[in-house]
């Protein structure tokens, strides 16, 4: 019977013990994301309300809180009477924010072929990443939602884009 408790209690003893490191090793990993964490360029599709309009871009984003890019939007024609559909281009360039669980904060300037220049604020969460080899994490997608309706369709259309990194 003395055994018995021996066993169990030095069994105890080192599954307490293991558990310890185990939870002190995790602890010293960070999982935080940062600027970095985007960095590359990335393929979007943007959707405009409920299908009205959509827009395919290209967004390449530094690793240092910069981003640029650029979109052609198909969207309704407003002054058509058949349902016409008006394509224009446009460029975009910004700042951006991450925070430590995957979420920031765009803020950009687009300029497009129709005339409009607007800045919008986006707010997006990182869906998916990969872990480097330096430890931090490189996001492989992102979605993203404009804070104000669009500027470039008319309408009140809220717009949420998906992002996919491209290979380098």
């Amino acid at each position: 019977m003395r055994t018995g408790t021996t066993a169990l209690i030095t069994s105890f003893t080192i599954a307490t013990w293991l558990g310890f490191g185990m939870s002190a090793a995790s602890a010293d990993e960070t999982h935080c994301y940062t600027v970095a964490s985007l960095k590359g360029t990335y393929a979007s599709i943007a959707t405009y309300g409920a299908n009205v309009a959509l827009a395919l871009a290209v967004r390449h984003f530094d690793g240092q809180g910069n981003l640029t890019g650029t979109f052609t939007l198909n969207a309704p024609d407003p002054t058509s009477t058949t349902g016409a559909r008006k394509i224009s281009t446009g460029t975009q360039a910004g700042t951006y924010t991450v925070n430590c669980d995957g979420t920031g904060v765009e803020t950009r300037t687009l300029t497009s072929s129709t005339g409009v220049t607007t800045t919008q604020m986006d707010d997006f969460i990182i869906t998916q990443a990969i872990r480097q080899e330096e430890g931090g994490f490189l996001a492989t997608a992102l979605e993203d939602a404009v804070r104000t309706p669009s500027a470039l369709v008319p309408g009140g259309l809220f717009v949420f884009r998906h992002f996919t990194r491209r290979p380098d």
